[in-house]
Parts: structure tokens; C-alpha cells; sequence
């Protein structure tokens, strides 16, 4: 068998091959010279891309959608971006750092606050409070948001911060600190994290294997460049040495590794079992931070299947649950548990004032995995079928709910009795609210202006009674703009600024309403459920993704808990009450239909015109905390800035503009400042790839006159490379001029021999000198 060696080079006085990303340290006469082409920070950059982009892929288990893809790639490709042009340019690390900084600034500002920067593009003063309160905004929702979620605004500018934070810190571990381990290291914080807080339930094979591979690359092109310092590796026999920037060793090692990566993992202890804690509680409480969140797992954009199949006799919101509580983070939910007891025959009872029985059943389609809210209307007051025996009632928030073990699950069906009260509005307006309610909490940090707003609204209406002043505030937002990306306004809370800036979703009105009311001491909560949906041929209502809504009730004591509709959704699939009408047994769109005025204040006929130019299919309405911006502001739609939508083309734009600025400044300052040995030595690697790639290399011991002037077949252009080339290794000097001629001889034996060449030698040359970049 051949064994090994490493050959030093005849001469130890010739420079390093060029570029050199890991130079050994110390005198160039004493540090040992390698033929083995180096590996260059182009290729290198090229393979810790592929390393931070795999690490990229376990975020997928922690955001629903692809709404995430391209803002968070898009800041690893500003920061890698960045440090390839910061290389070209020959900044100093300073330099580089504020490069980054400033271009991070400009890349979340168009991602997240464009109408906070100047020409949409440019930070503002105002745009840098707003990313502070965005920021803060999504630190919070890190504790209220069980994965996976919705890419909330928030959230995602964590995320890219983050992303952009750790490939900033590899690109400096790998070209400033010369380790790849260490650029390693640095991803994988950044893909082990989603794996941690993410639930399990899906294979990370992929993931895993793509890591593996990225990482074991980047490993053998970095060390390739310090392994080859030492020489080229003879084997002994053999007439050539074995060349190239990385040893056949090196990849078989890899893919090895790669390999009992895949194969043995499932021979590790737990992988893939059930979490040892179910978080979910037992059979009497059901464990939730805050309801909503269940709601938003159905609101997956592409989903457009029918989530319920509900067969009624007349439109009803299918409700899931209320939220009673509003704290300082703006954030609407419960105090933490639905209780209840077991539902055995007669769930409640009906409200002491006039009701409609509506018998209703429930067909489960297309719900979420792990669904424990079962949807009904209000007021339930008997539940039938092979799912009620495992239900739960809680009287406070009216709300059914099934074991966490035992969710619910396509092909589930439950009937439901409810009494659907039907109070007269002069009965509504002879209650006083209750001034000890709990349902009239707000925290201190309320602005003034929802109380300012709210007085306005009821004065100007006239409004004396609790109805009234309810029924008021409902009219006036319904004149807003309805819009699942608005614009973010002015004021230094999320409210406020869903306030100036009249345009939002459902949470957004139905919560500004209910904190109106309680700026003036009405009872109030939040209904969160579905609207009605679409009625078909067969006369079931069939529910989907689209109709996830958000409602206000009001507290009317003895009377029980009555709903008002402040959305003016765009597809008019909502149920809006009126003087006349307290209980609208038609939604919006069905009379209209009909060519019926509606109790609608915008008035009858068509929308205005803001509210007609959304796609009805993604009117759905994203479950998100109050005045927070839609996740597609962020990641959906085309993109352009008339519908609120990231300009992606200007930002890539301003990418290339920094890629070729770098590359213009880098070829305009390279050869100049070039030493004419370093010049020398180029023009001598640039002859010696042509050489290679048709079929013509360098044979062992043969000197560069030998080799050059049989590569130039006589030409005189193989000596007068030679002369430069021999001097550069044994003469004390070389000049400009031996550098010049070894340029342009080096130009013409490339001519010459490409002349010739096939196209099968001129594809492998080009892929040499990629290389070799």
C-alpha cells in the first residue's frame, strides 16, 4: 500500500500561493510553500451562506405560513452581504460593524415601518421609537405565544434581528478570527433554539442532514487552505501528487459523518417519543395563557377548506370563548384557566328575558391539531352527541371545552340547544351599568385619548343610556377603514395608534371599542369565534380560516351578555345590531343581497372604495394583539408599496448596489497596491489553471522554464513569464516591470492555448478559477 508523505517544496523562498485566507504566521523565507491551489474567501463566503441558511430551516416549526421566509433570509444575506463587500473593500472591522448596523437600520425599516421613513426608505427619529416599542412588543409576545404562531410583526423583527445578529458573528469567526469551528459553533445557536421551543411531532431529519452537510463542508474548504500550508501529499509509487483545494479523504469523512447522522438517530433515548409533561393540565382545568392563540393556529392563509360544517336554520357566530381581561401590554385575554364542570344533560340556563331556540349541530373539518374550544353559539344550553360526554362548561365566559388528551378531530359532531336572547332595545336602555363590575378594569397606561374619543362619539350621538353609548361607538368604527395590513399611525401606544390611524382588523376594532366602553365605566368584554360563513346548495353553513372574528359583548346584568359588531369586514359576513334589531337574524352581505338597507352608517349599497380593493379571500382577519400590524406587511402579497406590502425589489436593489460598489471599489484598489510579487505569482497560478484544464499540468520536479516554455509550445511568450517568475523566487528583488511582462505573458499563453481548447477544457477552467477567487 502507498503510504503518504509530504513533500517539501524545492524552494522555500517562493511566496505563498495567493489568495491566502489562513496565512501561517511568521518569516515568509521560513513558512513551507504548497502547489495545492488555496482556497478563496469567495468560495468560503459562498459555503458559511449555505451553513446559516440551513440553520435557518428549524423555523419552520415555530411560524405558521412563509410569511417569515423572506425578511428573516433576506437579513442573513444583508449581514453576509455586507462582510463580502466590507473583504472587497479592505475596511477595517470597525468600519464593517457600523456598514452592518446601518444597513440592518434601512432593511427593518422598509421591512416593518416604511411609512416612518423619510421617501420610505431613510430612518427616522420617529422610526427608531416605533422599532423600540415593536421590539419590546415581541419580547413580550415570546411569553404569550406557544409555538407554532403567526409571524406577528413583533416576533418576525426578533427573529431578524436575531438571524442578522448571528451571521454577522460567524462571517467575523470565520475571516476575522480564522476558524470555521468557531463559525460553526455560532450557527448552531442559531439552529438548535426553534428545536427547543418549538413542539415536536415532526422529523428533523432534513434539518439535521443539511446542517451536518453545510457544516462539514465549510470545516474541509477552511482547513483545506492550513492543512495545505505544509506541502503537497506524495504517495509513494505514484509519478504526480495528489492536488486540489480539498483531499479526497476529506469528502468521504464527510460524507460518513453525514450518514450515521441519518442512520443512528433514531437509536438515540426519546427521539420522536411524547413530551414527558403535558402542559395542556388535566381533566378539570384547562391550562391556556391566553385563548386566542388556539384561534390562531386555524388562521392558516392557504387553508381555504371548510374548518365547520354547521347545519342552522339562520346565520349565528360560532363563539369559542370571551376575554375578560385588558393589561398594560395591550394584550386581551383571561386570567389564565377555563374551568368548569362536566356537561351532564342541561349545560345553562336561559336568560331571564325573551330567547330564540336554535337547534344547531356541528360538523369538525379542517380544525387545527390539538383544538380544545369547541364552537357554539351563545347561549348554549344543551350539548348532545358522542363528544358531550367529554366536555366542559364554564359558566363565566360561556365556554365548552374537550380534555387537551382527547382533542377535537376531523369528524367529530356534537348538537347544541341555544337560547339566543332577544332583549327590546327600550328594555336594554333602562339598565344602569354596574360601577363594581370586574368587567370595567383597565390598566393606568390607557391613553387619554380613548376616553377623549369615546365622550366625542356619545356626545355627538346623543347617547344617554348604556345601549346607546355601546351602539354609538359601534357606528363610528364602522365608518373606519377595515384592512388586514394597515398603516401604522402616530402615538406611542398600539391603540393610539390604531386610533389616528382609523384602519385595522378585527381584534383592532373589537378591542378599541370594548376599552371605550370602559373608559366610561361599561362592562365589557371581547368574543372571539367565527363569523356565520357561507351558506351553500345543501343549506349548511360551511366556516373557514377566513371567518375567524373577533366581537365586543356588553354586560346587561340580569339580561345577560349582548353582541356588537364594530368590524366593518369587507366580505359583509357579519352580524350588526341596531335600534330596531338588537339580535339580526341577517348578516350585512345577505341583506344587502336582497337590496335591503343595512344598519350600516356608511350607508347602503356598495363599500367605499378603500374597503372593495382586498382579495375576499384573504379577508380572514389574523387574531393578533391590539393595533400590532398584520403579518403580511411583512412577508405577503407582491410587495409594492401601494398596498402596504414590503418593497423586496428595492431592497434587493440596494443589496446589489452595495455588492457592486464593493466590487468596483475592489477592482479599482487591487492591482495597484498589488506587490509586483504577488502580482508575479498570480500571472504564474493564472498560466498554470490554463494548463491544467487542457490537459497539460505541471510535471513533477519539471522548474517554471521547463514548464512554461513547453505550455507556450516554444512561444516566446513561455520565457518571458518564466524570467519573472524564476526571479520572483530567487532574486533579493523583483520590479513593476518584471511584473508586467509576467501579466502579459501569462495573457497570451491563456490565449493561445484557449484558441485550441475544447469546450469541455474551457467549462474546467472556469470552474478552477471560481475556485481559485
Amino acid at each position: 500500500m502507498s503510504t503518504p508523505t509530504l513533500r517539501r517544496p524545492a524552494s522555500t523562498a517562493r511566496p505563498p500561493s495567493l489568495p491566502d485566507p489562513f496565512p501561517t504566521s511568521g518569516p515568509a523565507e521560513h513558512r513551507p510553500v504548497s502547489s495545492r491551489p488555496a482556497v478563496s474567501d469567495d468560495l468560503l463566503t459562498l459555503g458559511l451562506s449555505l451553513l446559516v441558511l440551513a440553520a435557518l430551516l428549524p423555523l419552520r416549526r415555530v411560524f405558521i405560513g412563509t410569511e417569515w421566509v423572506r425578511p428573516v433570509i433576506g437579513s442573513a444575506v444583508l449581514a453576509l452581504g455586507i462582510g463580502w463587500g466590507s473583504r472587497r473593500l479592505r475596511v477595517g472591522p470597525v468600519t464593517h460593524l457600523a456598514m452592518s448596523i446601518i444597513g440592518l437600520l434601512v432593511f427593518v425599516t422598509i421591512a416593518f415601518l416604511p411609512a416612518t421613513a423619510a421617501a420610505g426608505l431613510l430612518p427616522t427619529l420617529r422610526t427608531l421609537d416605533a422599532l423600540r416599542d415593536l421590539f419590546v412588543y415581541g419580547l413580550e409576545l415570546v411569553s404569550l405565544r406557544p409555538s407554532p404562531t403567526f409571524a406577528e410583526a413583533g416576533l418576525l423583527l426578533l427573529a431578524v434581528t436575531g438571524v442578522w445578529l448571528i451571521a454577522y458573528l460567524a462571517d467575523g469567526m470565520m475571516f476575522v478570527l480564522r476558524s470555521p469551528l468557531a463559525a460553526i459553533t455560532a450557527t448552531l445557536v442559531l439552529w438548535c433554539v426553534p428545536l427547543a421551543v418549538a413542539p415536536g411531532g415532526e422529523s428533523i431529519v432534513v434539518p439535521s442532514l443539511a446542517m451536518l452537510g453545510a457544516a462539514g463542508l465549510l470545516l474541509l474548504l477552511g482547513n483545506a487552505n492550513a492543512t495545505g500550508t505544509w506541502g503537497t501529499p506524495v504517495f509513494a509509487g505514484t509519478s504526480s501528487a495528489r492536488s486540489g483545494p480539498v483531499p479526497l479523504m476529506g469528502w468521504a469523512m464527510l460524507t460518513a459523518a453525514a450518514l450515521c447522522g441519518v442512520l443512528l438517530a433514531g437509536a438515540l433515548p426519546g427521539f420522536q417519543e411524547r413530551p414527558v409533561y403535558n402542559v395542556r393540565g388535566g381533566s378539570g382545568t384547562t391550562i391556556t395563557t391566553n385563548p386566542i392563540v388556539n384561534i390562531r393556529d386555524r388562521l392558516v392563509a392557504t387553508n381555504t377548506g371548510p374548518v365547520l360544517r354547521v347545519d342552522a336554520d339562520r346565520p349565528v357566530y360560532m363563539r369559542t370563548t370571551a376575554l375578560d381581561t385588558f393589561n398594560d401590554r395591550e394584550e386581551w385575554g383571561i386570567d389564565g384557566t377555563i374551568g368548569g364542570s362536566n356537561v351532564r344533560g342541561t349545560v345553562a340556563d336561559p336568560p331571564a328575558i325573551p330567547t330564540e331556540t336554535v337547534q344547531v349541530e356541528v360538523l369538525i373539518e379542517g380544525i387545527e391539531t390539538g383544538a380544545i374550544l369547541a364552537p357554539t353559539p351563545y347561549l348554549t344550553t344543551e350539548v348532545a352527541g358522542s363528544r358531550a360526554s367529554d366536555m366542559r362548561y364554564d359558566a363565566d365566559l360561556a365556554t365548552l371545552t374537550v380534555p387537551g388528551d382527547t382533542p377535537l378531530v376531523r369528524g367529530d359532531r356534537y348538537r347544541v340547544t341555544a337560547s339566543l336572547p332577544q332583549p327590546d332595545a327600550e328594555v336594554l336602555r333602562a339598565v344602569q351599568p354596574d360601577p363594581n363590575s370586574p368587567h370595567t378594569a383597565l390598566p393606568a397606561n390607557v391613553p387619554q385619548l380613548v376616553n377623549d374619543l369615546a365622550e366625542q362619539i356619545v356626545a355627538e350621538a346623543g347617547a344617554t343610556t348604556m345601549f346607546d353609548r355601546a351602539l354609538a361607538i359601534q357606528n363610528h368604527l364602522r365608518t373606519w377603514s377595515y384592512s388586514t395590513q394597515p398603516q401604522l399611525g402616530n402615538g406611542s401606544t398600539f391603540i393610539e395608534r390604531f386610533i389616528n390611524g382609523q384602519q385595522g382588523y378585527c381584534e383592532q376594532f373589537a378591542g378599541t371599542m370594548a376599552v371605550m366602553l370602559r373608559t366610561m365605566g361599561i362592562p365589557s368584554r371581547l368574543a372571539v369565534g367565527y363569523t356565520p360563513g357561507t351558506q351553500g346548495d345543501d343549506g349548511l353553513w360551511e366556516v373557514t380560516n377566513a371567518n375567524a372574528h373577533a366581537w365586543v359583548e356588553v354586560d346587561f346584568g340580569d339580561l345577560g351578555w349582548v353582541a356588537f359588531e364594530p368590524t366593518p369586514r369587507t366580505d359583509g359576513n357579519v352580524l350588526v345590531p341596531d335600534g330596531e334589531s338588537v339580535v339580526p337574524t341577517r348578516t350585512v352581505a345577505m341583506a344587502q343581497a336582497e337590496g335591503e338597507g343595512v344598519p350600516d352608517p356608511v350607508g347602503p349599497g356598495e363599500l367605499p372604495q378603500s374597503r372593495q380593493t382586498e382579495d375576499p379571500r384573504t379577508a380572514e382577519d389574523p387574531l393578533v394583539p391590539l393595533g400590532s400590524e398584520a403579518p403580511a406587511s411583512v412577508g405577503s402579497g407582491s410587495g409594492g408599496a401601494e398596498d402596504g406590502g414590503v418593497p423586496w425589489l428595492l431592497v434587493l436593489l440596494a443589496l446589489a448596489g452595495v455588492g457592486v460598489v464593493a466590487l468596483i471599489g475592489a477592482r479599482g484598489r487591487m492591482a495597484p497596491q498589488r506587490p509586483p510579487e504577488e502580482r508575479i505569482e498570480r500571472a504564474r497560478l493564472r498560466a498554470e489553471r490554463v494548463g491544467a484544464a487542457v490537459g497539460r499540468a505541471r510535471r513533477t520536479g519539471e522548474t517554471d522554464a521547463e514548464y512554461f516554455v513547453r505550455l507556450a509550445d516554444g512561444h516566446p511568450s513561455g520565457a518571458a513569464l518564466a524570467g519573472p517568475s524564476t526571479r520572483a523566487d530567487f532574486a533579493p528583488a523583483v520590479t513593476v516591470a518584471d511584473a508586467r511582462t509576467a501579466e502579459g505573458a501569462a495573457g497570451t499563453i491563456r490565449s493561445r492555448l484557449l484558441g485550441r481548447a475544447s469546450r469541455t477544457a474551457r467549462a474546467r477552467l472556469a470552474i478552477l478559477e471560481a475556485l481559485s477567487r
